[in-house]
């Protein structure tokens, strides 16, 4: 495995209450072609936008919320979607955050004060999740 490479500063966010907890799916030509092209996460009133390129980790602080788009010229729609709402976390804290060296890619693992986690997994530059 190679080893982990980060760009931007990982958020000192463990122990924090997640108020919203969002991705974008990447959809082309009426087909899901990744789970969660972008993570991002509401802490107080910060976005915190996370995704992955290539096996690099990347962490960028945003002002907005995200909004679905859509790329006519790639007959794409990227959908935000609330894993918070879909996967029925509630009001929890995010207890630990870990990234781990994975075949082809890189993971991020978010565990929550209940003990359940989400894992981000990005093999060959597509990022998937497992909750």
């Amino acid at each position: 495995m190679e080893e982990l490479e980060f760009n931007g500063v990982v958020p000192a966010i463990e122990g924090e209450a997640v108020a919203e907890l969002l991705c974008i799916e990447m959809w082309c030509d009426g087909n899901l072609e990744e789970q969660a092209n972008v993570i991002y996460l509401k802490i107080d009133e910060c976005w915190d936008r996370h995704y992955f390129d290539c096996g690099i980790i990347f962490w960028r602080r945003d002002s907005v919320p995200p909004t679905s788009f859509s790329m006519d010229e790639m007959n794409c729609l990227f959908k935000v979607v609330n894993l918070k709402e879909k996967l029925s976390l509630g009001n929890l804290e995010l207890a630990s955050l870990s990234f781990h060296s994975i075949e082809g890619g890189s993971k991020s693992v978010f565990t929550f004060s209940d003990d359940r986690s989400i894992t981000f997994s990005n093999q060959n530059d597509v990022t998937s999740y497992t909750a």
